[in-house]
C-alpha cells in the first residue's frame, strides 16, 4: 500500500487545477476524435497509416481519463495518459509538427499529478 504524505491545501488545489486543465483538453480532443470533426481527420491524415484510426484514438482517450478519475485505478490511468502523451509527441514529430501540444499536455498531466498524490511514484 503507498505511503499517503501530508501535502498542503495550496499544492492539492494547484495539482487539482493542473490536472482538470489537462482533463478538459482530452476530453475535448476525445470527443472531437470519436466525432470525427473535420479538424481532427485532418490532423491524423499527416500521420501515416492513423487516418482512418481517428475514433479508435478518441475512445483510448476517454478510457484512460476515466481510469485516471477513477480513485481505485488513477495510478493506472496516470500512467496511461503519461504514455499516450509520449505517443502525441512522436505523431506530432511524424507529422511534421513542432510537439509543444504533446509536450504542454503531458507536462500539466504529470505536474498535476505529482502534485497532488506525490506517493504515486512509490
Amino acid at each position: 500500500m503507498l505511503h499517503e504524505t501530508k501535502i498542503s491545501k495550496t499544492r492539492k488545489i494547484i495539482g487539482y487545477t493542473l490536472s482538470i486543465i489537462a482533463s478538459l483538453m482530452l476530453l475535448m480532443a476525445g470527443i472531437g476524435k470519436i466525432m470525427k470533426s473535420e479538424e481532427m481527420v485532418k490532423n491524423f491524415s499527416h500521420i501515416p497509416n492513423f487516418g482512418d484510426k481517428v475514433q479508435l484514438v478518441g475512445a483510448i482517450i476517454l478510457v484512460c481519463l476515466a481510469l485516471y478519475w477513477i480513485p481505485k485505478t488513477s495510478s493506472v490511468g496516470f500512467l496511461l495518459l503519461c504514455s499516450f502523451g509520449g505517443g502525441v509527441i512522436v505523431a506530432e514529430i511524424v507529422a511534421g509538427h513542432m510537439p509543444i501540444p504533446g509536450i504542454v499536455l503531458t507536462s500539466l498531466v504529470y505536474v498535476g499529478t505529482i502534485l497532488r498524490k506525490p506517493a504515486i511514484l512509490g
